[in-house]
Parts: structure tokens; C-alpha cells; sequence
């Protein structure tokens, strides 16, 4: 099963809704239950653990994850809002249990130039209309602005409120350690995808990975944000990893982006 690891929303509402979304090709194939995804191969967290993590939610509905890099700033996948209507979003922080969590509204979404011709480039910013303020369960994390250290076999973290395996969700936060793998590898396995803004981590025997649910949450090595979870075939299958948007790819641009802001507050990233 391709997916681009979202959870979907209700058929119901999308059929309401005559707005454009993205929605990959999914094949009804049966799965081993020994074969799960990275983050059901890893284990449960409490919020303190990763107080980075946040989650997306469309119309009420958690869906997707993200990042916590500045006090009015989340970054997550382009796929995840990609209606690009702000108040159609909502971001939750601060709670193992998202739908406990503090919610805010997004105030502004802004994507690259590159991504509205071409959906591959699969990162968004969601501007918060209200300030975080930071404790042991909200805290941000500093942006990986140089790809020096994404070396094959580097020791990589993830964590969201995904699937534990295929088509089976339940909200709940886990974490786990995989690794950098080599570019070369996804593209084997992914032809017809791989770019030069991906990256490709978890492992090449499958058990541990991202799944539906965890799109537009972190990768994060050297306690640095590096990648955003945006694709795999289905989860955690051997010789099929998790391909990530590289956050150095992109930090420019991010910088850029939250530069331009007209107050302090707005225009503060997490500190490195």
C-alpha cells in the first residue's frame, strides 16, 4: 500500500467539501501483524519525552503530525494542509492524548514556490494565531541546517500519534530509533519518487518505521529537527523504508519564511 501518512478524513466530510486534497492509491492487500510500522516497533512515550511533537487537526479530527521550532511556529508535511485554508486547521501540543492537548488555530500556512506545481515538495509552515508558551510538556526544537551529519547508519528518532500497523489507529504517542540510510536505498525502492530534497531512514529488514497517521512529524538526529515523515509503501516492510523531506534541504527557505514576520515573537525560531 503507497501512502502518504495521513490519516484520511471521513468520506463523509470530503464529499461535503469541494476543496482539492491529496489521497494516494491504496491496494487492499492483507498484512502480517508481525509486520508493523516503526513507531508500533518502537514504544509508548509520555508527552515530556518528545514535548516537540504536535499534531494536525482538520475539522476537529487529528490526522497528521508536526514539530514545535519556534513559539508561533509548527512544521509539518504540505499533504497535511493542503487546502491551504489556515481555518480549516488546528494544532494540538502539550498532551500524550492529543485530542487533551492545548489547541491552537493556524493563523497562516506558507509552502515553497516549487510545491504548488509540484506536491513532492512536501513541506509546509503553519504560523500559530496565538504564542506557545514553552514547559516540560511544549518545547521546540532546533532546526538540522546542514546534511554533514545525515551519515548512513546514524542513529535517527521519530515519534507521532500513527498508526501501529497498517489501518489500524489509535491516537496513541510512541517513539522509536532507527537510522540514516543511504540515499541510494530508497531510490531502489522507490524509483519513481526519490528526489534530491528526501531522505531515507529506518531499516532495510522492515519492522520499524512511520505509518499512516505520522506525516509531517519529526525526524530528529543529533536532537536537531532533519526530516519531515511524508512517504513509505505501506509500513515498516522489509527492503521498503520511510522516505523523509530533509529539513537542511529547506532550512533557508524556513528561515526566510519566519524572517519576514513583522513582530519579534513571530520572527523567533528555536535557539540551536
Amino acid at each position: 500500500m503507497c501512502v502518504l501518512r495521513q490519516v484520511g478524513l471521513l468520506a463523509v466530510v470530503l464529499a461535503a467539501i469541494s476543496l482539492p486534497i491529496s489521497s494516494a492509491q491504496q491496494q487492499q492487500e492483507e498484512r502480517d501483524d508481525s509486520a508493523t510500522n516503526m513507531i508500533v516497533g518502537g514504544m509508548k512515550v509520555d508527552i515530556e519525552q518528545v514535548p516537540y511533537q504536535a499534531a494536525i487537526l482538520t475539522l476537529g479530527q487529528v490526522h497528521c503530525g508536526g514539530s514545535i521550532i519556534g513559539p508561533r511556529w509548527v512544521l509539518t508535511a504540505y499533504h497535511c494542509v493542503d487546502w491551504l485554508l489556515p481555518n480549516f486547521y488546528e494544532v494540538a501540543v502539550g498532551s500524550t492524548n492529543p485530542y487533551e492537548g492545548q489547541r491552537i488555530l493556524v493563523q497562516e500556512l506558507f509552502v515553497p514556490l516549487e510545491t504548488l506545481s509540484d506536491p513532492n515538495f512536501d513541506i509546509a509552515l503553519a504560523k500559530l494565531a496565538h504564542t506557545l508558551q514553552y514547559s516540560s510538556t511544549v518545547q521546540c526544537i532546533p532546526l538540522l541546517t546542514s546534511d554533514s551529519s545525515l551519515i548512513p547508519d546514524t542513529p535517527a528518532y521519530i515519534s507521532g500519534f500513527g498508526y501501529t500497523k497498517e489501518r489500524a489507529s489509535d491516537n496513541i504517542l510512541k517513539a522509536a530509533q532507527i537510522k540514516v540510510l543511504p540515499w541510494d536505498y530508497c531510490q531502489q525502492a522507490y524509483p519513481y519518487l526519490m528526489r534530491e530534497f528526501m531522505l531515507c531512514a529506518g531499516f532495510k529488514e522492515g519492522k520499524v518505521d512511520s505509518c499512516q497517521g505520522d506525516s509531517g512529524g519529526p525526524l530528529i538526529v543529533n536532537a536537531k529537527l532533519a526530516g519531515v515523515v511524508f512517504y513509505g509503501e505501506g509500513c515498516a516492510r522489509p527492503h521498503f523504508p520511510g522516505v523523509y523531506i530533509s529539513v537542511p534541504w529547506f532550512s533557508d527557505w524556513i528561515i526566510e519564511v519566519v524572517d519576514q514576520q513583522s513582530t519579534a515573537l513571530e520572527g523567533e525560531l528555536c535557539a540551536v
